[in-house]
């Protein structure tokens, strides 16, 4: 049995989780080592997150209320195509296009498309974005410059009208999914384990939505209990809920298996990286101390890829 497996098996046992997902976690850990090698891959400086509405959203969704957006560079008009020449200028490799939902759940970047095509022709910038929930005619716009589809998929509808206050469904992500893949934007699918008050409730079908699409990478999000929303005082996901979902991404995927930089911070976030880590992530945007040591403790070859987002290729 090699080095690592022991090693893995040993911090698995040590670890105060049910004996069955054990088992799934040394599964998904020798899965990962037959994809991936004992590389894992480090991203401290993902791209620079440009709110295309500035702070405004129709939706108030009750995780979030804005809260993010105001963390956002301001991209409405007149205002994106200095930020990304200017990040271009310091050396970035690429932006993220983000932003506030419009009443029908997509986020509007097609709404600056010209300035979004200039960029793209003006500078070497990777563009990813955001999208929501799109349609055929918005995906046909954004394939015109979008290099990645970064989608939270949502596979339960009480979900949707209760967190987001949307009236869509899960088959509106799935088709969104279908059209973007249809107008060949690459899909890294986004899991947000959690969203419904910190409970499992859809993120399996969400992940079976994901399979019939071919994604590049499949990226974990873990709820944040965000101050100022009404969710302020919800509880994260347990990290065995996160595990849960984890394991059964790797048991699906053969692609990379990314933990995202959306997570809680503190002693969870320690906690969930150790834990992410020996489940089958071979990805983690944003890695705390934790994550390091963990990698090493298991022998793994830490790479460390400057200025990217974990949802592309290395």
């Amino acid at each position: 049995m090699p080095l690592d497996i022991c090693y893995a098996q040993k911090m698995i046992d040590s670890l105060e989780i049910d004996p069955i997902m054990k088992a799934s976690m040394l599964k998904a850990f020798e899965r990962r080592l037959e994809l991936s090698g004992n590389n894992i891959h480090f991203f401290n400086e993902p791209f620079a997150p440009i709110s295309l509405t500035g702070t405004q959203c129709s939706l108030q969704c009750k995780h979030c209320n804005s809260y993010y957006l105001n963390h956002m560079k301001d991209g409405s008009p007149g205002k994106l195509y200095s930020h990304a020449i200017h990040l271009a200028s310091v050396g970035a490799n690429g932006i993220l296009l983000s932003g506030g939902s419009a009443p029908d759940g997509s986020v509007p970047t097609y709404d600056q498309a010209d300035i979004i095509k200039k960029i793209k022709l003006d500078t070497n910038l990777k563009i990813s974005a955001h999208t929501g929930i799109v349609n055929r005619m918005q995906t046909q716009v954004l394939s015109q410059y979008l290099d990645m589809a970064l989608v939270d998929v949502i596979g339960d509808d009480e979900t949707i009208h209760d967190i987001l206050g949307l009236d869509a469904s899960a088959m509106d992500y799935e088709n969104s999914l279908k059209e973007l893949s249809a107008a060949g934007i690459p899909l890294a699918p986004h899991i947000i384990v959690g969203l419904h008050y910190g409970d499992l409730k859809g993120e399996f079908r969400a992940l079976e939505m994901v399979r019939k699409f071919d994604p590049q990478v499949v990226v974990i999000v873990v709820f944040i209990p965000t101050k100022g929303t009404s969710m302020e005082g919800t509880v994260p996901p347990k990290l065995e809920d996160v595990v849960k979902v984890i394991t059964k991404a790797r048991e699906m995927f053969d692609v990379p298996l990314s933990l995202s930089c959306v997570r809680p911070g503190g002693r969870y976030r320690s906690m969930l990286d150790r834990y992410a880590i020996l489940s089958g992530i071979d990805r983690i945007a944003v890695p705390s101390k934790s994550a390091y040591s963990s990698a090493l403790e298991l022998g793994l070859n830490v790479v460390e890829i400057p200025k990217m987002c974990c949802s592309y290729g290395v």
